[in-house]
This record gives structure tokens, sequence and C-alpha cells, in this order.
């Protein structure tokens, strides 16, 4: 498994696939509204819909993240998340 949950801290590790959706999403839903550390420094690569669950998180609540030496794809989606716009009306 790409995912292991601890107290405040997500750690993604080598190919983290869309399986783990579910289990993050209900680990959120227990954290919210508390700061969660999403640390992808082992990782080489997460899926989209991974990614998309922790970026509502942070625009919702707050998180930061630690991402490998070696920029990554999902280092730039991720750097390149707004969290202040809010175009919902």
């Amino acid at each position: 498994m790409g995912m292991e949950l601890q107290n405040e801290r997500v750690v993604f590790s080598g190919v983290v696939y869309e399986d783990d959706i579910v289990t993050l999403r209900d680990y959120l839903q227990a954290k919210a509204p508390e700061s969660v550390l999403f640390d992808m420094s082992m990782s080489d690569d997460i899926h989209l819909g991974i990614l998309q669950m922790i970026l509502s998180y942070v625009k919702m609540y707050d998180g930061e993240f630690l991402y490998p030496s070696e920029i990554k794809p999902f280092q730039k989606v991720c750097e390149g998340f707004e969290t202040n716009e809010n175009f919902c009306a």
C-alpha cells in the first residue's frame, strides 16, 4: 500500500493508486478541521483523485506538504492550486 495514515500525517510512498481514495476520505473526515501534514517525500506518483481529495481538504481546512527532493508532476499540481480563490457562486 502506498499510503500510511498517522495521527496528523499522511505518508505516501512509491506509487499511490486510486484504491486509497475511500480510506483517505474517511481519515480526513475524522480529522477535520485539524491541520494535516501530507508527506509525499517518498512518493514517485500519486493518482489525480488522491490529489483532488488532498487539495479539497487543504482548501477547506489546513494542511502542509513535504515534497521529494526531485520535482514530480504531483508537486506542480499542488503548488499550482490556489487555495484563496473562491469561484463558488
